[in-house]
């Protein structure tokens, strides 16, 4: 009897794993109906002079040449980290961080002012040769030695201050260039500017630095939501998070006095908690991210809390930052949901007027966070149950580095994943087409700053519903 039981027990765990949902590349039967809805100018050129048959046939060498420059956009984005570390660091050097105005020399002056982050590049370049256990400088290193360097030698010092340096022109001059074509585009009303507005960065590296501004405005949604009725208290169980982002250096401040951390997978928990959405403990929550680096730093979150190991937060503020209140309050507030305030962080003298909380968070919300490497443009979970698939994902500051037919695939796979009714939030207006499931339902303006001069620093966020 009890070598059937076991049996039974193989045969049922076979089944089990069998069953699992599975990460697999979005068919080109799925993908076809975005092919054939969107004008053929927005189309993938190498696909507008091919038959259906012909494109079918080619589809899997497209998906595998896009992942692969997929990989490469994510190296980018890796330097781009880098760059804004050598700007706003404080852990390498005792120079002052980058100001608005010296940002502003390197645009209009890039060479002049090269003189401004002399210092910076010598203390990084010396910093990198020498990381000790700085798991900022750490990943510097290793970034240099994937493109040739080698920084522990007076040759390979000579190179990585040549390469930052190079790259303090580039990485600002790239972010100037979307910009000014965007408001060059608007300025004679051409009629691509929407597309290039939703799409900017669609050129650029993909960076895994992320703000808590984001996540306030995620709350400030999810409270119109709730008031909307569009969400029943109690009603959410399983929510995905698409690039969750893990903080190299803060998003708006470069800040780098403490560890890498994830925030928004804690946030959205806090968020829904506190509004009735969700019960504390009866919610899962799963991460879809490209870049594995992400994925295996809350993998490791999770085998600590497995050992009974908060994760702490650190939450700066710039107190020099015109801040609305309702932003000051969030801040004040994250995290009372999902762990308990911990003591004040040690800030560097060189980081600025900067006030810092900090945040546990209980092991049993770390371990209800279960992290995918999944590429959304190509990739989905397939072998979901009816009762497996999500009431709410969330993808902000994500779809906005894609083309729009990237980002029709990316729609197409998340409808597959949400259950019919269940909402997408993004700060990313996406355009509609008829052969995807999903409609936009409303939409969130939150404020967070004036910034003088510039209007209001804000997120729209827009709420689409799974038909």
């Amino acid at each position: 009897m009890k070598r059937l039981a076991a049996a039974g027990l193989l045969a049922l765990s076979a089944a089990v794993l069998w069953s699992a949902p599975v990460i697999r590349t979005i068919p080109y039967l799925d993908a076809r109906p975005v092919l054939e809805s969107l004008r053929q100018d927005l189309v993938p050129g190498e696909f507008r002079s091919k038959t259906p048959a012909e494109i079918e046939a080619a589809w899997a060498d497209w998906a595998a040449r896009h992942e692969r420059a997929t990989r490469a956009r994510i190296e980018h984005g890796d330097r781009d980290s880098i760059v804004n570390f050598l700007l706003f660091g404080t852990t390498f050097t005792r120079a002052p961080r980058a100001t608005a105005a010296d940002l502003g020399s390197l645009n209009e002056r890039p060479q002049a002012a090269l003189s401004l982050f002399t210092r910076r590049i010598d203390d990084l370049v010396a910093a990198v040769a020498a990381p000790g256990s700085n798991e900022r400088l750490l990943f510097a290193r290793r970034f240099l030695e994937r493109h040739g360097m080698q920084p522990g030698t007076t040759g390979g010092r000579a190179e990585v201050r040549g390469y930052l340096t190079d790259s303090l022109l580039q990485a600002p001059a790239e972010v100037a260039a979307s910009s000014r074509a965007l408001d060059a585009a608007k300025a004679r009303g051409d009629s691509r500017a929407e597309v290039m507005e939703r799409t900017l960065f669609s050129e650029r590296g993909l960076s895994s630095d992320t703000s808590i501004l984001v996540d306030f405005a995620l709350d400030r949604t999810l409270e119109a939501i709730t008031a909307k009725g569009l969400l029943a208290a109690g009603s959410v169980r399983n929510v995905g998070v698409v690039g969750p982002g893990l903080d190299f250096t803060d998003k708006h401040y470069g800040y780098d006095f403490y560890p890498q951390q994830t925030i928004q997978p804690f946030a959205v928990i806090d968020s829904l908690v506190r509004l009735g959405l969700a019960k504390s403990g009866a919610i899962g929550l799963t991460t879809f991210d490209v870049n594995e680096r992400i994925t295996e730093h809350i993998e490791a979150a999770r085998a600590r809390a497995r050992e009974g190991r908060e994760y702490e937060l650190t939450l700066p503020r710039d107190l020099d930052a015109p801040w609305s209140q309702a932003l000051v309050s969030y801040w004040e507030r994250f995290g009372a949901h999902i762990g308990t305030a911990a003591g004040n962080v040690s800030v560097p003298p060189n980081a600025g007027n900067v006030r810092v909380r900090g945040v546990r968070v209980r092991p049993a919300v770390v371990t209800s966070i279960v992290p995918r490497t999944l590429n959304i443009v190509l990739q989905r979970l397939d072998g979901l149950a009816a009762g497996e698939r999500f009431d709410l994902i969330v993808a902000t500051d994500v779809l906005i580095y894609y083309d729009v037919f990237e980002q029709a695939l990316a729609l197409t796979n998340l409808a597959a994943l949400l259950r019919p009714g269940g909402l997408l939030l993004s700060n990313n207006a996406l355009f509609q087409l008829p052969a995807i499931p999903i409609a936009e339902v409303g939409a969130t303006d939150v404020v967070h700053m004036p910034l003088p001069g510039l209007g209001d620093l804000r997120d729209r966020v827009h709420w689409y519903r799974r038909n």
